[in-house]
């Protein structure tokens, strides 16, 4: 009586043979003799080679260029690691200072600034047009964006002055 309602309790013991066949302690059912069962998987045919098609002539790869060149990049990054970090440092310093100055000044103050740097550049009418330019980029929604290619280019303008100017002044 207290093995029927100890639901803790052990298990009526079954054959140990059925339960490894038949995980979820159902009635095993042996495999029917004409081959179907588990064997299915394994009964499907081999997959034919393929053929060339002359529709598609480039389908296999005949020069495997894209895993030569990721293999020579992993290599260089892995062997070359501290030079690139060192190339890094100033050009992200560089970048981080214009991106917080071009990204902290407003808009409006900063619309008026490089339409004034336009107009004393140029002209008076590439001042105008740069105003209504940098007016319809903050318009669409494209102000931070903007602001963060810019400090790309003036980043890039800068290394290109200083490494730039004295090697072609020779």
């Amino acid at each position: 009586m207290a093995d029927q309602t100890n639901p803790w309790g052990s298990a009526p013991s079954t054959d140990s043979a059925s339960q490894a066949a038949d995980a979820w302690g159902g009635a095993s059912t042996a495999a029917p003799a004409n081959g179907g069962g588990a064997d299915w998987l394994h009964s499907a045919p081999a997959p034919q080679p393929e053929q060339f098609n002359i529709m598609d002539p480039f389908h296999k790869t005949l020069i495997p260029l894209d895993s030569w060149v990721t293999h020579a990049i992993d290599w260089i990054v892995l062997h070359f690691r501290p030079l690139f970090q060192g190339i890094r440092v100033p050009i992200d310093y560089i970048l981080s200072a214009f991106q917080q100055l071009l990204l902290g000044m407003p808009a409006p103050v900063a619309i008026i600034v490089f339409a004034l740097i336009a107009w004393q550049i140029s002209s008076l009418g590439m001042g105008v047009a740069t105003l209504v330019s940098l007016i319809a980029i903050g318009a669409i929604g494209a102000w931070s964006q903007a602001m963060v290619t810019l400090a790309l280019v003036l980043t890039a303008l800068l290394f290109c002055m200083v490494i730039g100017l004295p090697l072609g002044s020779g």
